[in-house]
């Protein structure tokens, strides 16, 4: 009996170990298939190796965004007149991003501002082509705001301000904290898709096409485009 039962463990061990290895195989050839990277490194960036780099702040662009952008708007109806004459346009999901939920702004944005919102988000997506983290999203948290929705803003959020490039149409937040993953990520791939995003912001703030900060009390990062 001892004999049948020791003979079956081992069997049952061969078995999964069969298993286990045609679960490779399987695996390197869906990756061999779609061409996905087997070295992948999670550590590939430091955690704030490029996000402590992202430091403006609003006297650096507060007197250019209301240059640039639009004038602020008192409430959505007065929002919506921007858009009408198409100083605004809409923005949906896109390559490498998708929206959150919205409570206090809108998602609508200054044309160029736009068109920098969705340079970020090819980046991103270009980043992470071809490693396990393919397919990963940024989440945009918030837009563009009116004088009433930012008088709500204050009441309820201490580090907001009353004069905010959010209500020139030329700001945009993303989570710093939260991405669209299509899987659960450990710690270490946290800190690389926050430090892949913050790379590509800090090449773009490099290149003079904005403004942004690392807002660490509210883990998001607080884009100003320029024109």
């Amino acid at each position: 009996m001892k004999l049948f039962t020791t003979a079956t463990l081992v069997i049952s061990i061969s078995l999964i170990g069969i298993g286990l290895t045609q679960k490779d195989k399987i695996n390197r050839k869906i990756r061999t298939i779609f061409n996905i990277s087997d070295e992948f490194d999670c550590e590939a960036y430091e955690k704030n190796q490029y996000s402590s780099s992202l430091n403006n702040f609003l006297k650096d662009y507060i007197f250019v965004s209301e240059k640039e952008g639009v004038k602020a708007s008192h409430d959505l109806k007065s929002l919506r007149r921007k858009i009408k004459s198409g100083l605004l346009v809409g923005v949906s999901e896109n390559k490498g991003f998708v929206l959150d939920t919205f409570q206090f702004s809108y998602a609508v944005l200054t044309p160029y501002s736009k068109n920098l919102l969705d340079t970020i988000g090819i980046r991103f997506e270009k980043a992470l082509n071809k490693t396990p983290l393919e397919g990963s999203k940024l989440i945009v948290t918030s837009m563009t705001r009116t004088l009433y929705t930012v008088s709500k803003l204050v009441k309820n959020n201490r580090t907001a301000v009353k004069r905010s490039p959010h209500l020139n149409g030329n700001s945009f937040d993303f989570s710093f904290s939260r991405f669209n993953t299509p899987r659960a990520i450990d710690n270490c791939e946290l800190t690389y898709l926050q430090e892949t995003i913050s790379k590509i912001l800090l090449d773009l703030k490099n290149e003079k096409r904005c403004w942004v900060t690392f807002e660490r009390w509210e883990e998001c990062l607080h884009v100003v485009a320029k024109k």
